[in-house]
C-alpha cells in the first residue's frame, strides 16, 4: 500500500503530464485521456494497482510507467515513479513491435483527386465532410487525401504524412460519419513522428497544433502533434534546426500544456507565441479567422505567463 505521501506525489506527476485529474474512490483518479482526448474525463488510474484504463478509446495498461513513456515523460519524472513502485526504470523508445512494422496506406486507399466510375455514395459522402472541414482541393494535393470504401478503415477520410524523405510516416483515419463511436482508427505505429513534415521549413516560424484539420487550416508551416504533448522526434529537431521562432495553438483546454511548451521552449532561446483561442479550436475557425490571429499575436512574456496560469487556477 502507498503511504498518503507517496500517493500525492505519483498524483502530481499525473496532474503535472495528463492535466489535472480528479480524484475518485478506491485511489482511483480519473483524467482527460492524452490518446482520445475526449472531453470528459475518462481516463481511470488506479493509483495502488497501477492498472490505467481509457473507457472511450480502450487505451490501457499495467503500469504508470508505461502510460507516462508512451506520452515521452522526462526521466526525472519516470524515475520518482521508479522508486515509489519498484517498476523497472526505463527511458521511452517505441516498442519493437511498432519499429518493426513497415507502414503503408491501407490497400483500399483510393485519392479524392480520383472520380470513381459509376454509382459511389461513399465518395460523395467523403467529399462532402472534406468540404465541410475546410479541405480544398490544393490540400487534397498537397497532403495526398483519400479514403477507403471498405476493410478496416472503410467508411473514414484518409490524411497521409511524410517525412523529410517523402517516406509514409503516419496517416489518420477520421470517420466521416458522426455516429461512429470511435472518431479515428490510427495505424498501430509510434506516434512519435513529425506529421506533415515534408512540408515543414525550419527557418521559418512554425506553428505546433493539436490535429491535422488545425494544420490544414493554418495552411503554412503548421505540425499537429496528435494531441497536447510535443513528440520527442519533433522536440529534437527543433533543437536541431535551431527554431528560432513558434506559434502554439493549441485548444483552449490545453492551456496547461500549452504554458509548459511555453516556458520550456523560451528557455531554449525560442520566441514563442503562445495564441488563446476563444471558443473554437484552428480546424473549426477556418483558414482566414486563424490567419487572423496568427498576425494579431505578440510574443508571450512572463507576464503573460502569469496572467494565463492565474486564469487556469
Amino acid at each position: 500500500m502507498l503511504s498518503h505521501h507517496e500517493k500525492q506525489s505519483v498524483i502530481n506527476i499525473l496532474n503535472d503530464v495528463i492535466g489535472v485529474g480528479t480524484s475518485m474512490k478506491n485511489d482511483e483518479q480519473a483524467h482527460h485521456c492524452p490518446f482520445c482526448h475526449h472531453h470528459k474525463k475518462k481516463l481511470q488510474i488506479n493509483l495502488q494497482t497501477q492498472q490505467w484504463h481509457c473507457w472511450v478509446c480502450d487505451a490501457k495498461g499495467k503500469k504508470i510507467q508505461s502510460l507516462l513513456r508512451k506520452l515521452h515523460t522526462d526521466s526525472h519524472k519516470l524515475k520518482k515513479i521508479y522508486e515509489i513502485y519498484g517498476d523497472d526504470y526505463v527511458v521511452y523508445t517505441p516498442s519493437s513491435e511498432e519499429e518493426k512494422i513497415e507502414l503503408r496506406l491501407p490497400s483500399e486507399f483510393e485519392s479524392l483527386l480520383k472520380e470513381p466510375i459509376g454509382f459511389n455514395p461513399m465518395f460523395r459522402k467523403v467529399t462532402e465532410y472534406a468540404k465541410a472541414r475546410g479541405i480544398t482541393k490544393e490540400d487534397i494535393i498537397r497532403y495526398n487525401i483519400g479514403y477507403c470504401k471498405s476493410g478496416i478503415y472503410g467508411g473514414r477520410i484518409i490524411i497521409p504524412s511524410y517525412d523529410a524523405n517523402n517516406r509514409l510516416n503516419y496517416f489518420i483515419a477520421r470517420s466521416v460519419f458522426e455516429e461512429e463511436k470511435f472518431k479515428y482508427k490510427n495505424p498501430p505505429v509510434s506516434k512519435d513522428v513529425i506529421m506533415f513534415e515534408n512540408q515543414i521549413n525550419w527557418q521559418e516560424p512554425i506553428t505546433l497544433v493539436e490535429g491535422v484539420f488545425d494544420a490544414m487550416a493554418v495552411k503554412r508551416n503548421a505540425i499537429p502533434l496528435l494531441g497536447k504533448f510535443i513528440p520527442k522526434k519533433l522536440n529534437d529537431s527543433i533543437y536541431k534546426q535551431e527554431v528560432s521562432n513558434i506559434n502554439i495553438l493549441l485548444d483552449e483546454d490545453a492551456q496547461q500544456e500549452a504554458l509548459r511548451h511555453t516556458v520550456r521552449l523560451q528557455n531554449q532561446g525560442i520566441v514563442v507565441r503562445n495564441i488563446i483561442p476563444s471558443d473554437k479550436d484552428a480546424g473549426d475557425m477556418g483558414f482566414l479567422q486563424v490567419n487572423t490571429i496568427l498576425k494579431k499575436s505578440k510574443d508571450t512574456n512572463f507576464s503573460d505567463i502569469i496572467s494565463q496560469k492565474l486564469m487556469n487556477l
